[in-house]
Order: structure tokens, then C-alpha cells, then sequence
């Protein structure tokens, strides 16, 4: 008799102990509230960008945790761009009853990019999402939980604006020079405004540099515009050779027009050079 109830009240100490456990168990997914603040592009390039992803993470808790690490899944225009999975090699402190604020960068190379998703090669810019879950970890590093994460947003597909060279024009011609009106169109594919801080150029006509310096004015190019520079030369024959007075009787010659770009862009700022090698109509004046 007197086993059976030292057994029975061993059976409901055991009862009780792990209905005690279940709800006392905390919910770290309740307790623990993930919000995107803000997302942010930087180090815009024609090779690519950084689109980093701001987290706001609140402990309600009255329980002190550590992030020790995360998975996601980055996709753009409904591929899969990159998956990963990282343990951080220092925990990061999610003390009770506070909030903190970490970044979660995504490195976008356009040559993978293109790989991975060929059409979006040709858009503006290009529609993303990253899922993933962030792993909760006590004082020791061990793993309490995983909270799923899911945001969305866009990154633009930047494109280098372009040179075409549309005027090269004799307007007037002796035995010591020439006066000359030349012209160069810079055009930007992309959905947004390149503000244009400086343009140096430097022009050769048969491998005689002719002019060099910097295009003045505004220079910025509107979204998927264009504009046109007037770039007026006075040539020395005396100064660069008497010979490249034979290039300007031809019907048309090879021109190089080289230099750099100086922009700004709203994620900050390129320096791009330029060159471009083409045959171009010379145009007389009657």
C-alpha cells in the first residue's frame, strides 16, 4: 500500500513538473519582435552595390539574449540570387526589455547578377527579397530559438552614361590653322539623374591631339536623357604639324575622344573614364 503511494505521488510530482515546463517554457517568437527600419544603397558602380537591410530588434523578455548568427535567402525578380548561412564569431547583446539596431548587408555584383538572372539585365531596376531567420542564443552561445524574418524592396541596375561624337565641323581653314566646331553627346540609360560635376576630355585626329580640358555648364543628364556639348577648337598647324591639315579634306576620319566623368548619383559618387575610337563625317562649310 504504502508503495503504490510513494509511486503515485512520484507519477504526479512528474505530471506537475512537465506541465510546468511546457508553460513556463518562454515564446521567443513572441518575445522577440524583428522590424525593418530602413533599407539603404551604397557603393553604387557599373560593377555593382550594396543594398543593406536596418533591423530594429526588441527584447520583451525579461531574459538577456544574443544573436550568434543567420540564414537567408536573397532573391531578385523571383530567382534565387545567393543563400547563406553565417555564425558570427562574436555574439552581439539583446539585453531585457530593450531594443537594438543592426545592419544586414547583401553585396550585389551585376556580372552574377546577370548570371543568375539574365532579364533583368535590361531593366531599370530590379525587385528583391530576403527571408531568413536570425539565431537567438543564450550568454554561452547555445541556440534558444530562430526568428523568421521576411523583407522586400528594389536596387537600381546602373548602366555608364555614353559618349557619341555628333559634330566635327571646319568652319573656316588657312595655311596656319584651323577653327573648328565639335561636338560630343553624352547620353545616361538609367531611370535616374546622373548630376554631373566635371567632364575632362581630350581629342585626337590621327593620333595629333587637337584640344583637351573640361566641358563647362550644366553637364547633368536627366533620367534616360541626353545632351549635347559644344566644344569649339582653334587649331595651331604650327603648334601640333602641318600634316594633320590632310585629315581635315578627307571625307571622314578616325577621332578619339577620351577622358573621365566626375558624377553624383543619390548613393554617392563615381569617377568613370571614357574612351571612344570611331570614324566621323568631317563637314565643310560651303
Amino acid at each position: 500500500m504504502m508503495t503504490k503511494r510513494v509511486t503515485r505521488n512520484i507519477l504526479f510530482c512528474l505530471s506537475l513538473f512537465f506541465i510546468l515546463g511546457i508553460y513556463g517554457r518562454t515564446d521567443i517568437k513572441k518575445d522577440i519582435l524583428v522590424d525593418l527600419d530602413s533599407r539603404i544603397i551604397k557603393d553604387l558602380s557599373p560593377e555593382g552595390l550594396t543594398l543593406t537591410f536596418y533591423l530594429k530588434i526588441k527584447n520583451n523578455s525579461t531574459k538577456n539574449y544574443y544573436l550568434a548568427g543567420y540564414s537567408y535567402r536573397f532573391i531578385v525578380e523571383q530567382a534565387e540570387y545567393v543563400k547563406l548561412t553565417t555564425q558570427l564569431d562574436d555574439l552581439i547583446s539583446l539585453p531585457a526589455q530593450q531594443q537594438i539596431f543592426i545592419a544586414w548587408p547583401v553585396k550585389i555584383t551585376y556580372t552574377h547578377l546577370f548570371h543568375s538572372v539574365p532579364s533583368v539585365k535590361k531593366q531599370l531596376k530590379a525587385v528583391c527579397y530576403l527571408s531568413g531567420e536570425l539565431f537567438l542564443a543564450n550568454q554561452k552561445g547555445k541556440i534558444k530559438g530562430k526568428i523568421p524574418v521576411a523583407f522586400s524592396g528594389e536596387f537600381p541596375i546602373f548602366k555608364k552614361p555614353e559618349a557619341q561624337i555628333s559634330r566635327l565641323k571646319i568652319n573656316q581653314m588657312s595655311i596656319g590653322g584651323a577653327d573648328i566646331d565639335f561636338r560630343v553627346k553624352f547620353s545616361n540609360p538609367n531611370g535616374f539623374e546622373l548630376f554631373v560635376d566635371r567632364i575632362k576630355y581630350q581629342i585626337k585626329i590621327g593620333g595629333h591631339k587637337i584640344g583637351a580640358g573640361e566641358i563647362s555648364g550644366d553637364k547633368n543628364l536627366p533620367p534616360q536623357g541626353d545632351k549635347e556639348f559644344r566644344l569649339p577648337l582653334l587649331i595651331s598647324f604650327f603648334e601640333i604639324g602641318r600634316e594633320i591639315a590632310g585629315y581635315f579634306q578627307q571625307s571622314e576620319v578616325t577621332c578619339q575622344f577620351s577622358g573621365e566623368v566626375e558624377l553624383r548619383t543619390v548613393w554617392g559618387r563615381l569617377t568613370l573614364p571614357y574612351h571612344l575610337d570611331s570614324r566621323v563625317p568631317v563637314e565643310k562649310k560651303p
